[in-house]
């Protein structure tokens, strides 16, 4: 063997020592590899609705179900697991609105079985519940539905034709046509004989006062409120007098 090559081989084991030596040193200087579990959002199990539950229906266990809810979303009006029992007291609840699938069920839309009767569970606290003898002819052609608010319009005299018709109360809420409680029927029209109306205590006085004195018709207002009011007045007449809704 010559000494050139004897000369190349030993560069090559000093070239392979130092990169041996270098590989070692980069290796204790390479932090180790840590794992980061990621972190579990804390949930609380919230009742809520199984299905749509129409205003005036009486709830059953099939009604309702448990659910996961982010804890820090909870609101102090939920239904929550930490409740004892809380679905059971629940069986044959009224819903007071309505509720739709999937949404929490809170004390405010319901009145536990017991409490009051189906009516007086759906009247707004401190309103009182007035019926009146329709026709089609006096009720918007029967398409006045559970739900819908109304104008009522009084005419003096017996047949209502003493006087000019005036609107004595405005925006008030259906409660019920006939027995029909429900605010989302699947009929469009109902042929109803007796509507019953939410009116405050002063209001319900005044609206007997006038059933005797008159006749009553209830027209039917949009769900929609006008960009003004401008459209909305300039058609009325002057010997139109307006008593607003809870106002009288």
């Amino acid at each position: 063997m010559n000494v050139s090559r004897i000369a190349i081989l030993g560069v090559a084991l000093v070239a392979g020592a130092a990169a041996f030596f270098l590989m070692l040193g980069n290796d204790t200087e390479i932090a180790p590899v840590q794992i980061v579990e990621p972190v579990r959002e804390e949930t609380v199990r919230v009742l809520v609705s199984s299905n749509n539950i129409q205003r005036g229906q009486r709830l059953t266990l099939e009604d309702t179900r448990w659910i996961a809810w982010p804890k820090k979303a909870v609101q102090p009006n939920f239904i929550t697991e930490e409740t004892t029992d809380a679905r059971e007291e629940l069986e044959s609840a009224v819903a007071r609105s309505l509720i739709v699938a999937g949404e929490p069920i809170v004390n405010a839309k319901i009145v536990k079985a017991g409490s009051s009767g189906l009516m007086a569970a759906i009247l707004a606290p401190g309103m009182r519940a007035v019926t009146l003898r329709v026709s089609p002819e006096t009720s918007s052609g029967g398409f006045i539905l559970p739900g819908d608010r109304v104008d009522i319009l009084f005419a003096a005299g017996r047949d209502g034709r003493e006087g000019g018709a005036r609107t004595i109360f405005e925006n008030v809420r259906v409660l019920a046509v006939n027995t029909t409680y429900s605010e989302n029927t699947e009929n469009s029209h109902i042929d109803g004989s007796n509507v019953t109306l939410e009116l405050s205590p002063n209001d319900a006085e005044a609206f007997t006062s006038a059933r005797g004195a008159g006749s009553l018709n209830l027209v039917l207002r949009s769900i929609f409120k006008p960009e003004n009011d401008i459209q909305a007045t300039e058609r009325r007449s002057s010997n139109v007098s307006v008593i607003r809704y809870g106002r009288s």
